[in-house]
């Protein structure tokens, strides 16, 4: 095993004062080079800090496993996953011990922008602040979706997950194609350095240990191969197909196939059926 550690104490940091987690979001910066990346055990890592406050220490395990500690920070991101980003099923498992703003998700970091497909979080909600895009339904748990400028172009894509986990696994391309099907194709994968499932801290102290893994298709909740047998104008009256906006078919779907009336699902493209 190997890791990285930063160490910042910044002047308000002396003087007893840190800006508070509720506020934090805002003071986001984009991304810049990593201040450590490469490969370790046939995973791709990834280690950034601010350089705000505080210390932040990344420890790469065996496999697909990593732990990060960090304490007083401002933000940092930390992972392991791939430097090819790609439509993957990619399983998750283990912890993360914070009790202020935390995000654990399947992460995209490229020049134009970032993709988040979150799992977990800690009092933030990062769509509070940003421009509703509907919802999907995907791997057992509706997904809040939303679009976040960050300013001077630079665009964020996230999926906020309704039912929090720290282990399981993420169909990526249920993400992907909804993103392609609303116009959020502003940071497709082929401009994406990496793709990993990060911890990042912000304006708070805590840990993680997290193993990351591709899952086949066939051990992914919602990786059938098959497409949806449901006709693309199918309703339903009681209440219990998607509502509007959400997803009811395509390939590798296994949620809801109708819509509740008066929507009816139509098809976007072979992988992403939608309530319209």
């Amino acid at each position: 095993m190997f890791s990285f550690s930063t160490a910042f104490f910044a002047s308000t940091l002396a003087a007893g004062i840190l800006a508070s987690p509720a506020a934090a979001p805002s003071a986001l910066t984009k991304r810049n080079t990593p201040n450590s990346s490469g490969t370790n055990n046939g995973f791709f890592y990834q280690f950034w800090d601010d350089g705000s406050s505080g210390t932040t220490t990344y420890t790469n395990g065996p496999a697909g496993e990593y732990s990060v500690n960090w304490q007083n920070v401002g933000d940092f991101t930390a992972g392991k996953g791939w430097s090819q980003a790609e439509p993957r099923n990619i399983s998750f498992s283990g912890s993360v011990n914070c009790g202020g703003n935390f995000y654990l998700a399947v992460y995209t970091w490229s020049t134009q922008g970032e993709n988040y497909i979150l799992e977990d979080y800690g009092t933030y909600n990062p769509c509070s602040g940003g421009t509703s895009k509907g919802s999907l339904y995907s791997d057992g748990s509706e997904y809040q979706v939303c679009l976040v400028d960050r300013g001077n172009n630079y665009l964020q894509n996230w999926s906020v997950r309704q039912n929090k986990r720290t282990s399981g696994t993420v169909t990526t391309a249920n993400h992907y194609n909804y993103y392609q099907s609303q116009g959020m194709n502003h940071n497709p994968l082929s401009s994406a350095v990496y793709q990993i499932v990060s911890t990042e801290g912000y304006g708070s102290s805590g840990s993680a240990d997290i193993t990351v893994s591709e899952a086949s298709p066939s051990t992914s909740s919602s990786a059938s191969t098959t497409s949806s047998t449901s006709p693309a104008t199918t309703s339903s009256s009681s209440g219990t197909g998607a509502s509007q906006w959400g997803q009811c078919g395509g390939i590798g779907w296994n949620g809801p196939t109708t819509c509740v009336s008066p929507y009816t699902c139509q098809q976007i493209n072979p992988y992403y059926y939608q309530c319209l």
